[in-house]
């Protein structure tokens, strides 16, 4: 068995599959997911369909739970505010063309399950994967981090973000390839390229990385114009 992580996909269906060829993922392999599967690229229901069938196929598939995520369950919620308001007027709009639907109100229940089940942090052995990050200021970081935090903080300099024992890994903040490649040697990982920018060779790729090799496998994106 060999374990993964991938960084934030953005709705680059045609990308992430290339990159799960790429790596030749196994049944018997474990992948773990780090949120952000919706907006910014074409294809958001072409990455849900893609991370349920595999895990409706039996492959050992673990998704979190991302801020973009956080956002459009937000927007399907009955009470709308400024930032449900804006999300709509932005990513939205587009990410719901994807699934076929006008508003978050209509959107399938196999999606909607999906969404509603998503963690935010998950653990397995010495690693601690979360979608944003760790507050480090409180006095145990795996604990007492709020959710919001997980999905949205930014835990500034990798350096600083030291577990004893343990190493995070996550994605959210967009990092250029030295700045991840570099990560590697942290207690703080960050694998999030920027996928959608396709601004290559700095950023443009999404990230999988082997947690038993320590190795990273970047695939350029191939899901053509992103709404930035």
């Amino acid at each position: 068995m060999t374990r993964y992580a991938i960084g934030d996909i953005h709705g680059g269906a045609r990308t992430f599959r290339a990159l799960l060829e790429k790596i030749d993922l196994r049944r018997d392999d474990r992948v773990y997911l780090l949120g952000d599967y919706v907006d910014r690229g074409p294809s958001s229901r072409g990455v849900l369909d893609i991370i349920l069938k595999l895990m409706e196929s039996g492959f050992d598939v673990r998704p979190l739970k991302g801020n973009h995520e956080d956002m459009l369950m937000w927007a399907s919620c009955e009470k709308i505010d400024e930032q449900s308001q804006n999300y709509m007027k932005g990513w939205g709009t587009e990410t719901l063309k994807s699934f076929g639907v006008l508003s978050p109100h209509d959107l399938q229940p196999r999606y909607m399950q999906f969404l509603k089940s998503l963690p935010c942090l998950l653990e397995d052995g010495h690693f601690i994967f979360v979608h944003a990050g760790l507050d480090m200021s409180k006095d145990d970081p795996v604990s007492r981090t709020s959710t919001e935090f997980m999905l949205w903080g930014n835990s500034g300099f990798i350096s600083d973000n030291e577990i004893p024992g343990r190493i995070i890994i996550s994605g959210h903040k967009i990092r250029n390839v030295g700045f991840i490649k570099a990560s590697l040697d942290q207690p703080h990982i960050q694998i999030d390229n920027g996928a959608f920018s396709n601004q290559q060779p700095d950023f443009g790729h999404l990230v999988a990385l082997n947690l038993d090799a320590m190795e990273l496998t970047f695939q350029p994106w191939m899901d053509g114009m992103s709404q930035n």
